[in-house]
């Protein structure tokens, strides 16, 4: 039987390259917790910074095939996650100087309310799409704000059975609120 945790992390991705799911679990064991450390203390947004973990994993998982490119796997995930995080930030500045030019009398509530509306309107339409379970789960993460670890004991179900229901209901999102930013859109709709 194999020791997963005492492999090297190029036998990891080797086996990984191979679909072998408990070699992933290895790995995300090995480098999930401090990842998300190191991150925290350059950018101390929980939530996101869990998408972002949960994005990278997955990002990482899709591409096993073709793991045999990259020669040091903490290396490739710190700086995914670095190249996240900025593109975060980045992102958050565009966001910013686009609505510093927007002249502030130029909405009226009525716009603001009917924008609201439709966005009330997709994330509807977006929670449909999912399973009964994954819609539980992405409303416990985002609108009561607990951790995929409250959520797990909560609903009595696994931590890696929570992870896997918000990385698909992360998708759906995203694919719902292409044009609008999945964080602004479910901001202003969850707290509005």
């Amino acid at each position: 039987m194999i020791e997963y945790i005492e492999l090297q992390d190029e036998a990891l991705t080797a086996l990984l390259a191979n679909n072998d799911n408990k070699a992933f679990e290895a790995l995300y064991q090995r480098y999930a917790h401090d990842l998300y450390q190191h991150a925290y203390t350059r950018f101390p947004v929980p939530h996101l910074l869990e998408d972002m973990i949960q994005d990278i994993f997955i990002h990482l998982y899709k591409k096993r095939h073709t793991l045999g490119e990259v020669k040091n796997v903490k290396a490739y995930l710190y700086a995914a996650m670095r190249n996240r995080i900025f593109n975060e930030i980045r992102n958050s500045l565009l966001h910013e100087k686009h609505h510093q030019q927007i002249p502030a009398t130029g909405v009226t509530e009525t716009e603001i309310n009917y924008d609201v509306k439709l966005l009330e309107k997709r994330l509807s339409q977006a929670l449909d799409k999912l399973t009964e379970r994954s819609r539980e789960i992405f409303l416990l993460s985002r609108r009561d704000q607990l951790s995929n670890k409250e959520i797990a004991q909560r609903l009595g179900i696994s931590v890696k059975a929570v992870e896997k229901h918000m990385g698909k209901s992360l998708q759906v999102m995203r694919d719902e609120f292409k044009d609008y930013g999945l964080i602004l859109a479910l901001t202003i709709v969850l707290y509005h």
